[in-house]
């Protein structure tokens, strides 16, 4: 058998032990750990050329992660001084010696995703659908889910968000209800009130943003050589911003982006003439501008999404079946047809004529935007969860496949197999160690375990999430039933139901019956979202620096 054929052997028949000894430290069961590595080094494989070997070394020394070295406590005070400053050197070096950051917008699963989308919305222009009963049910589900999705997803790799505390979350359920009085008001006493000449303009504004900043992406990826950055520009202080929130003066542009943006330029121009009554062009461009709410808006905990989104059920179920005996009218449903404040701040379906019911002379079926944000940040931060939790066997590799490069270049010739063979597995073995120690350091910075320093995550989130979406995908099905189990009951009764009593109860019955399956509930309490940072603190940090 040859070297490297004896080193394969080697490996592969220590796979199962050491995913054994990973699962121990990790909560996975091992035939999970060695499907998710047979997976990744499959997506993967182009990384390096002898696949096997260094994967089934990576799998091998997987028990690094459950013989993770832990600093010693009295370094601890000497280890936190600087650590902010520690861990941006940490990132700048990672990020110059390895390849750009994974980002999801740049991945085939954006592509499928914002297909989808464009399927949903194409699938309401068919007009022998419009007179189906029931058939805004599904148009509103796909529309909604996959306006999480790609919301979720897009914020992965987002450095700077805006954080929502407790008390922030605690508040928002009366600020809302503030908006939504003060709102009411002036439909009521002011009718005649004409402020749709200034909405227009912003509204107009923040359409060409949102389609801009979706299309850019694909647009790029499908232009071929056009999609490459090839036009400069200096641009002054701080009119740009790149993903870590840093000034941009000198930037770049593709020649597709050119097309992109005279398509979202010309979009939002169409909705603005047609008053927002092209149904599907404001649902595009109502979707696109809630994706963007949830990439820059996040909560910090699933103790923060527990306070905020029971206040915003309780204001949900007032203002819709309270309001009526208090006020004298469903201001809720008054306010959401309204034609005073007309824009993509809710999705829109024709309604079958001859209805029955609150709201019947309104020519939309509708749902609004608050129904799909709001449930929509408790998904983003389950699937910022499960990046947090994710196992990314293929940096293992990488690490593994560059350790043994250099482990195979400086060994003599004239070594034995078994030398070689132990070389290579301890080379290998240390490179695994320091991405395996990496992230479990980071899993307890998220729980405010760590004695490394800084609570701010260091690990670049990676396509391994996308195989390890545990908490997020049961969520989405429970937002799929509630927001079912909504319109039910809007059929039955013929009257206007706040979708948030029955979306909040599903997704957060569906993330704790997940996180009590894995008897993680624990963890998930405790969890705190550390992956980016919020706008004015890190306009705070410079001012500091």
């Amino acid at each position: 058998m040859s070297t490297v054929g004896s080193l394969q052997w080697q490996a592969s028949t220590h796979c199962s032990a050491s995913c054994r000894l990973q699962a121990t430290r990790t909560s996975q069961s091992p035939s999970y750990l060695c499907r998710l590595w047979q997976r990744q080094r499959l997506a993967r494989r182009s990384a390096f050329k002898v696949g096997n070997l260094y994967g089934y070394q990576a799998c091998r020394r997987g028990k690094a992660c459950c013989a993770a070295k832990r600093p010693d406590p009295a370094d601890a005070t000497q280890t936190r001084a600087g650590s902010d400053h520690e861990d941006s050197k940490m990132n700048t070096a990672s990020s110059s010696n390895a390849q750009p950051a994974w980002k999801w917008e740049n991945s085939p699963d954006a592509v499928k995703a914002y297909t989808a989308l464009l399927g949903f919305l194409a699938l309401g222009q068919i007009p022998a659908l419009r007179h189906v009963r029931f058939v805004d049910l599904p148009y509103f589900i796909g529309l909604a889910s996959m306006t999480i999705y790609i919301g979720a997803h897009r914020g992965l790799c987002t450095k700077v968000r805006q954080q929502i505390s407790i008390k922030e979350g605690a508040l928002a359920p009366f600020a809302a209800s503030a908006a939504l009085f003060a709102g009411y008001l002036v439909v009521k006493f002011f009718p005649n009130l004409n402020l749709q000449a200034f909405l227009n303009l912003y509204f107009w504004l923040i359409g060409s943003i949102a389609i801009f900043g979706a299309l850019q992406s694909p647009l790029r990826q499908s232009a071929g050589p056009l999609g490459q950055t090839s036009l400069q520009f200096t641009v002054p202080e701080g009119l740009l911003l790149d993903d870590s929130g840093d000034s941009i003066t000198d930037a770049q542009l593709a020649p597709s982006d050119i097309a992109t943006i005279l398509v979202a330029i010309t979009a939002a121009t169409i909705d603005l003439r047609a008053g927002h009554q092209n149904f599907t062009l404001n649902n595009m461009i109502a979707c696109l501008v809630a994706t963007d709410i949830l990439q820059l808006l996040g909560l910090k905990s699933f103790r923060t999404g527990a306070v905020m989104l029971a206040g915003l059920l309780l204001y949900d179920v007032f203002w819709v079946f309270g309001s009526p005996s208090v006020i004298g009218d469903n201001v809720m449903l008054t306010v959401a047809t309204s034609d005073i404040v007309s824009g993509p701040t809710r999705l829109l379906f024709p309604r079958i004529a001859g209805g029955t019911g609150e709201a019947s002379s309104f020519p939309f079926s509708l749902l609004g935007l608050g129904d799909i944000a709001v449930p929509g940040l408790l998904a983003c931060l389950a699937l910022r969860y499960d990046a947090s939790r994710a196992i990314n066997m293929g940096a293992r590799a990488d690490a593994a496949a560059e350790a043994l490069k250099g482990a195979f270049s400086q060994m003599d010739p004239a070594s034995s197999g078994r030398q070689m063979a132990d070389t290579a597995a301890e080379a290998a073995g240390t490179a695994v160690d320091k991405v395996a120690d990496a992230e479990s350091d980071q899993r307890e910075r998220s729980e405010g375990a760590s004695t490394s320093g800084s609570p701010h995550a260091v690990v670049e989130i990676s396509d391994a999430v996308l195989q390890q979406r545990t908490y997020f995908v049961p969520t989405m099905a429970a937002y799929v039933i509630g927001l079912g189990i909504a319109f039910g009951a809007n059929a039955i009764t013929k009257l206007g139901q706040p979708a948030l009593l029955y979306l909040v109860p599903a997704t957060f019955t569906a993330i704790t019956l997940t996180a009590a399956s894995r008897g993680e509930i624990g963890r998930l309490w405790k969890y705190t979202d550390n992956t980016a940072i919020s706008p004015i603190k890190k306009a705070k940090l410079k001012t500091e620096d």
